[in-house]
């Protein structure tokens, strides 16, 4: 009966096909069909149209689990090489039966579909040749389910897919179960990325991997369990494309790099690498990982013994917010060719000397990523051994100046320096860019012109992944797909949305870029600044400038003269001047030396020391023996030229009067201030008395002494006087500037002071002579 029916379905549909000629969901493409939307069985291609290899199905909500057995017995489905079943929520279960008909099936993809939990153990029995299965975002199916139905089964099978598995479940444990399934199989391509969390339960694991070239486990939680520690020489040999982009790795059990009895041969073939926003809390000593909540900062890592991963062409570290990477960690990849740093914060490096060797020892380097790390420095040596380097990216940095050491680098066509800070570039460098591009046009015309090759857009992984799916040859589809540009086969530099000047500093450098026969991009367009505003940099441009420049050149001259006669007069001057003053100074201080010794005079000292008695132990063990012995020292006289309250105050006497008749008879205070100093009434009049009596004041601070709250007159001694400062820790005494140069500011104080008294009794004199006359 089952039978008669499909038999009957067939025909109905076939009929339908002549009909109409196609399916009104279904479109040809080539040799493939793709059908949306199906709602009902009438819809369903159970017929397919001629030469047919590849089908895909969207959305087929109408099926359900008594539907699905049978559906491809028509003989047009028999050379159906590639089956895609995407977004059919209908499915519940895939039943025994399901495949039969594709007897020639290689690829399978049942993927996004939401309901989907069960797949019948038996249902691969009907496609022995399958060699990719694609189980993709199904969130409901669960990882034992995958393993019963291909335990034992696809003899043949090299690609398997299980991107975000079991999401509404618990871990997805790779174990023993999951190796027994898979041994036997010839798996070249793994993937289970997007699982919630994956536990590496058993040493079993490692008989799935013998022959695996892709492993995917990014965006996932990485947990190790028991049975890692020893692992065979054969567990990652054959890696060629290990992703890791925002993977986190958690250990089970707090598991140690160093506790790992593996060799790092294991990874001698490893070609390429991606590892963006991982996160490595703690896998032990040998690899420092400084880490924030997402991304690794330092990355410091040394392999103990001599190990290169010499097979290893591409490493991508970006975006992982990078502030150190160590010379010794790139050194271990002696064949790197494409390192991508790009969009992390390697500027925070960019003044050690680790920065300017970081790629001293990848000789094969030939394109490097540094894009978005806030570089505003690059040391001119840092790629001086990279012989072989053809595209260095520094766009979007904070680059102003830039000359790096290119003298052996010949194979160099592409240097991307837009989105920087950059005025101009030295003529240093590019005199070193023109040699470059000689050299490459000599080759040129010699018959040995370079290949062109394709910068790929490494950032996305797909690329280089689809050389190892199935259904696809790497040499003819992976340059064909998308691109981040084409680095050109003779020298170009690109300068875009930089600040350049288009002045006489840049003359020399806006000739170049106009008349250059090296690639400049989108020279036409090329923007820079003249007179304060932007304009293009054209021949135009060039012309104003040269006037500019000429003007300024002849009023140069003319300023120059004028300016260096000023100058002459000017210095003329200010010698006489000099001169001058050092010769009053002189006789100043020859008057004030005798009005000081003076038996008679009015002035018996030089300075009146104001101090708080709190802090006699260090005035009178620090300050004032220092004081007294260098003033004595200057005037040549034994005579004590410090007075002290302690010694110059009178006994029995009025202190307020003693305080008057002690400035009275000196030159200049010098108030001693500190925190005990501003709590004294005494001390605090004793400066306001100095001013009153316009005497000079110089100022001795102790350091750190807070005056934010003392009276306005203390306030307007510090601000506006220069002051010395000294400190007293653990019995260490410490002023600065030195006691010579406090003595030598004390008695040209002095001497000002006493010219202004002189020139003040002048006055009194004269106008009591004019009110006598």
């Amino acid at each position: 009966m089952e039978t008669r029916f499909i038999f009957f379905v067939c025909f109905i549909a076939s009929v339908l096909v002549l009909i109409s000629g196609v399916n009104v969901n279904c479109i040809v493409n080539f040799s493939s069909y793709i059908c949306k939307h199906i709602s009902n069985i009438a819809n369903f291609p159970i017929v397919l149209p001629a030469n047919i290899r590849k089908v895909t199905l969207f959305g087929t909500d109408f099926v359900n689990r008594s539907l699905l057995n049978g559906l491809f017995r028509s003989p047009t489905w028999t050379n159906i090489s590639e089956l895609s079943i995407l977004e059919s929520n209908g499915i519940v279960s895939i039943e025994k039966d399901f495949l039969d008909g594709l007897d020639n099936l290689k690829f399978l993809s049942i993927s996004s579909c939401l309901g989907l939990k069960d797949i019948h153990r038996d249902v691969f029995n009907s496609t022995p040749d399958l060699e990719a299965l694609y189980l993709d975002d199904n969130p409901y199916l669960k990882l034992p389910v995958v393993e019963e139905a291909l335990n034992g089964r696809l003899d043949k099978l090299k690609y398997l897919s299980l991107i975000g598995i079991q999401a509404f479940g618990r871990r997805v444990v790779l174990g023993e179960n999951f190796s027994k399934a898979l041994c036997t199989k010839n798996l070249t391509y793994l993937d289970i990325s997007g699982v919630k969390t994956i536990m590496l339960q058993h040493g079993d694991v490692q008989n799935v991997f013998p022959n695996v070239k892709y492993l995917n486990i990014s965006y996932s939680l990485l947990m190790a369990g028991d049975g890692l520690q020893n692992l065979g020489d054969s567990y990652f040999r054959n890696i060629e494309f290990l992703d890791l982009t925002s993977c986190t790795s958690l250990s089970h059990y707090t598991i140690k790099l160093e506790d790992f009895n593996i060799s790092w041969v294991l990874f001698e073939n490893i070609r390429y690498v991606f590892a963006q926003h991982i996160m490595i809390p703690d896998i032990g000593v040998r690899l420092n990982a400084r880490y924030t909540q997402n991304n690794i900062m330092v990355l410091n890592i040394t392999f103990s013994g001599t190990y290169d991963f010499h097979a290893l062409e591409t490493m991508n570290l970006s975006s992982n917010n990078l502030e150190y990477i160590s010379p010794s960690l790139l050194s271990s990849f002696p064949s790197l060719k494409i390192l991508d740093l790009s969009r992390n914060q390697l500027h925070k490096m960019q003044n050690m000397d680790d920065f300017s060797y970081l790629f001293c020892r990848n000789k094969d380097l030939e394109i490097i990523y540094l894009h978005k790390n806030n570089l505003s420095v690059v040391p001119s040596n840092i790629f001086s051994t990279n012989n072989k380097l053809r595209a260095i990216d520094l766009s979007d940095n904070k680059l102003v100046f830039f000359n790096i050491d290119l003298k052996n680098v010949f194979n160099l066509t592409l240097i991307d320096l837009r989105k920087n800070r950059l005025k101009s570039l030295p003529a240093a460098f590019l005199g070193q860019l023109e040699r470059i591009f000689l050299h490459q046009d000599s080759a040129t015309k010699n018959g040995t012109s370079m290949t062109n090759i394709v910068l790929n857009h490494i950032q996305d992984k797909n690329l280089i992944a689809e050389k190892y799916k199935y259904g696809y040859n790497a040499s003819d589809n992976i340059m064909l797909k998308e691109v981040q540009g084409i680095i050109p086969q003779k020298l170009t530099l690109n300068l875009l949305e930089n600040s350049l000047i288009c002045e006489c500093d840049t003359l020399y450098f806006v000739k170049w870029i106009l008349f250059t026969e090296i690639g400049i991009a989108e020279r036409t367009t090329l923007a820079c600044i003249y007179n304060n505003n932007d304009a293009l940099l054209n021949t135009a441009v060039l012309e104003m400038v040269k006037d500019n420049c000429r003007l300024l050149h002849h009023i140069g001259i003319a300023i120059a003269s004028s300016v260096a006669m000023m100058v002459s007069i000017f210095a003329l001057g200010i010698t006489i001047h000099l001169r001058r003053r050092k010769a009053r100074q002189s006789h100043d201080f020859e008057i004030l030396k005798r009005e000081i010794l003076d038996d008679n005079t009015k002035f018996n000292f030089v300075v009146f020391l104001s101090y708080c008695s709190q802090d006699s132990h260090v005035v009178d063990n620090f300050i004032l023996p220092s004081l007294n012995t260098f003033l004595k020292k200057a005037f040549n006289t034994r005579k004590d030229l410090v007075c002290t309250g302690a010694d110059g105050f009178v006994p029995g006497m009025l202190i307020i009067e003693e305080i008057h008749r002690c400035i009275n008879e000196s030159l200049v205070i010098v108030p001693v201030i500190t925190p005990a100093f501003l709590k004294s009434h005494w001390s605090l009049r004793e400066c306001v008395d100095a001013l009153e009596r316009h005497r000079q004041v110089l100022v001795l601070i102790e350091q750190y002494t807070d005056t934010s709250g003392t009276i306005a007159t203390i306030k307007h001694l510090i601000g506006q006087y220069t002051r010395a400062s000294w400190s007293f820790n653990e019995g260490h005494f410490a002023i600065r500037p030195s006691w010579n140069a406090i003595c030598d500011g004390i008695i040209q104080t002095a001497g000002e002071s006493f010219r202004n008294h002189r020139n003040l009794h002048r006055n009194e004199a004269v106008e009591l002579a004019r009110l006598v006359e």
